[in-house]
């Protein structure tokens, strides 16, 4: 130890680097030969059942979502065939007549739109007409209030349903099928099943509403003179071949072709 601290300083550090390095060289040396060796040693060290390894990322859930439900084609080999039918999907009414007013298919209720309301107050309803006449009619209104003619929708489509219930009031009313049906259709019979009819009022005399007063309105009067020319006819004019009562009140859409062909066999009558 004395030779060794009589050395110098630079000599002194280079001797212990060289001792450190042969160490660190000897260590790796034995170490490289053990794990070569014992090369069990390792694979114990890995999991006994490595396939119960999730090999999904947490962050995306497992999918518990049905599959989507699958249509079942025809398995015949007869092609399939689509029925046409009209944009209001009525069946062409037949000539059956019952007291004069022909027969009528109601139509779908949910391609009816709102054309208006009437009354007020807890008698306040809304009326609704096939989507063509209510284009129509709300032209044809805006015209007639351009020179003071205030033209009210009282009454609408109807379903059979309510068509019934009218007519049963007019039956007490009336005494019989055959009196009420002079102002009110059978169910079935009504042209308010199609959505392209309709009753109306003059709104400064509310008090005349489906009465033959009604005639005697500015309402009527433009209407007779001007209602065609927006695709509105009277239905039951006087003296019609229907035998119908005469109401100025009521009208009828014939201004496109399905209104046309809803009412063809009541207007070959005319």
């Amino acid at each position: 130890m004395r030779f060794f601290s009589k050395l110098p300083y630079l000599a002194r550090i280079l001797i212990i680097a060289t001792i450190v390095a042969f160490i660190i060289v000897i260590s790796g040396t034995l170490m490289m030969r053990f794990s070569a060796s014992n090369p069990a040693v390792q694979a114990t060290t890995a999991p006994t059942t490595p396939s119960v390894v999730a090999t999904q990322p947490t962050s995306q859930p497992t999918s518990d979502l049905p599959a989507l439900p699958i249509e079942a084609l025809p398995t015949n080999s007869t092609p399939l065939t689509v029925a046409k039918t009209n944009s209001v999907n009525q069946k062409i009414n037949s000539n059956r007549l019952a007291y004069g007013h022909f027969s009528y298919t109601q139509a779908d209720p949910n391609q009816m739109r709102y054309v208006g309301s009437y009354a007020t107050g807890a008698d306040q309803r809304f009326e609704s007409l096939n989507i063509e006449a209510v284009q129509a009619f709300m032209k044809m209104t805006y015209a007639a209030r351009e020179v003071g003619v205030w033209i009210i929708p009282v009454s609408g489509f109807r379903t059979i349903e309510q068509q019934q219930k009218l007519f049963l009031q007019q039956i007490k009313r009336r005494g019989s099928e055959k009196e009420a049906a002079k102002i009110s259709a059978p169910p079935g019979y009504s042209e308010h099943h199609t959505g392209f009819a309709l009753d109306l009022t003059d709104g400064k005399f509310p008090k005349q509403d489906i009465t033959l007063a009604f005639e005697n309105t500015d309402a009527y009067r433009w209407l007779t003179s001007h209602a065609k020319e927006f695709g509105f006819e009277l239905s039951f004019p006087r003296n019609n071949s229907q035998g119908v009562s005469f109401e100025p009140w009521h009208w009828r859409y014939v201004g496109s072709a399905n209104a046309t062909a809803v009412f063809a066999n009541a207007r070959s009558q005319r």
